[in-house]
């Protein structure tokens, strides 16, 4: 019996108007990190026992490699409402929103286990760049199956 262990991602990425109506919608897959899969086979045993909830954003192009441990150029990180759902499946959602006067075109994004640096990411994904405003918030959810 052969049997192996897969962490798949799906990202759904709008950008939103503040009456919550959608202006643009994209949804891609994501790239598993090594330092995540680290991460997670250190949750599985015990050796680490924080838990991703945090999800950056960020305006780096470059694109996702394995080897990346943070995003390219980030903009923001904040805490991520996170849930499980039937079919072994991680939820990590966040809609960010901006204050007068700044804007961003927004282009990457990735979950993590820490605001601020040092923290350990899991996955990166980059997109069509998502102008954001104080007119416009950004809404992230990325979806982690196990199989």
């Amino acid at each position: 019996m052969k049997e192996g262990l897969k962490l798949r991602g799906d990202v759904i990425i709008e950008s939103r108007r503040k009456d919550g109506s959608v202006v643009e919608r994209q949804e891609l897959k994501n790239l598993i990190v090594n330092v995540g899969k680290e991460r997670v086979a250190k949750l599985i045993n015990g050796v680490s026992s924080t838990a991703m909830s945090v999800i950056g954003i960020g305006i780096g192009t470059t694109s996702p490699s394995a080897s990346d441990t943070d995003l390219e150029t980030e903009v923001s990180k904040a805490s991520a409402s996170v849930s499980y759902e039937a079919g072994y499946k991680a939820v990590f959602e966040k809609t960010f929103t901006f204050g007068s006067g700044i804007s961003y075109n927004i282009t990457e994004a990735g979950v993590f286990d820490a605001i601020g640096s040092g923290g350990t990411m899991l996955d990166r994904f980059t997109f069509t760049a998502k102008a954001v405003d104080s007119d416009t918030d950004l809404y992230i959810k990325v979806t982690i199956t196990v199989s």
